[in-house]
């Protein structure tokens, strides 16, 4: 059942790559007031292969892209968090769904009707370059993704996954893994048990890890290590 945006929504809305281009008005005009969907932990919020039927921004939670094989393995193509959108390339296009959508825990999504969206897009060219700019942002976050899928060793592709994590700290830091381990895997393209060997091989660069728990001897070592692996 469809539930209406507070106005902290509306301020995470104005965040995302889409919205954050457009005025109040116009933003308020194309959602309109009843489009938030709740959705629980492991609800699928679109399938692969079905009608592009809309267009999402997360409010809140975990949403996980993922692609099904004929053989049934699942490939996690990225876990998107709040303020960030997915779908807008097929809402564009009215095509089908590239990949499905789950939630990793209880989430909150806008939901944007995607042939409403495409009307709207004949009549306000700022619109569409807007819906592009944020597509075009989207193919490049993709692409570096699959730079280091091609480019860095596993241990370096998880090392670079828990430096974004630090930020820019410096020397000892602790932080948490923001889902479970399985998901970090599929997210680096590791299965759980190349994932484990690989959270051993970082023991030796200052890197320990407790459940969701992480700790950094020293994070300007580990970027160095990074760095030398490129």
């Amino acid at each position: 059942m469809a539930e209406s945006l507070t106005q902290d929504d509306w301020r995470i809305v104005g965040q995302s790559a889409l919205f954050g281009r457009l005025d109040a008005v116009a933003a308020r005009s194309l959602i309109g007031d009843d489009a938030v969907l709740a959705v629980a932990r492991g609800d699928t919020i679109c399938r692969q292969d079905e009608p592009a039927a809309s267009y999402f921004i997360i409010l809140s939670g975990l949403i996980k892209l993922f692609r099904r094989a004929a053989d049934g393995s699942i490939a996690i193509i990225s876990i998107h968090g709040p303020s960030q959108s997915f779908m807008e390339a097929e809402a564009l296009t009215g095509a089908t769904y590239s990949t499905s959508a789950e939630a990793v825990v209880d989430s909150r999504v806008v939901r944007i009707d995607a042939a409403t969206l495409r009307r709207r897009i004949s009549a306000d060219p700022k619109l569409a370059m807007a819906l592009l700019g944020s597509a075009s942002m989207h193919l490049r976050m993709l692409l570096e993704q699959i730079e280091k899928l091609k480019t860095m060793t596993a241990t370096a592709r998880l090392a670079d996954f828990i430096l974004l994590l630090a930020g820019p700290r410096e020397g000892r830091a602790e932080i948490s893994l923001p889902y479970e381990k399985r998901l970090v895997a599929g997210h680096l393209g590791m299965t759980p048990e190349s994932f484990s060997r690989t959270l051993g091989q970082l023991r030796r660069h200052g890197v320990h890890v407790e459940r969701d728990k992480v700790t950094i001897d020293d994070v300007d070592r580990l970027r160095a290590y990074c760095e030398a692996d490129e």
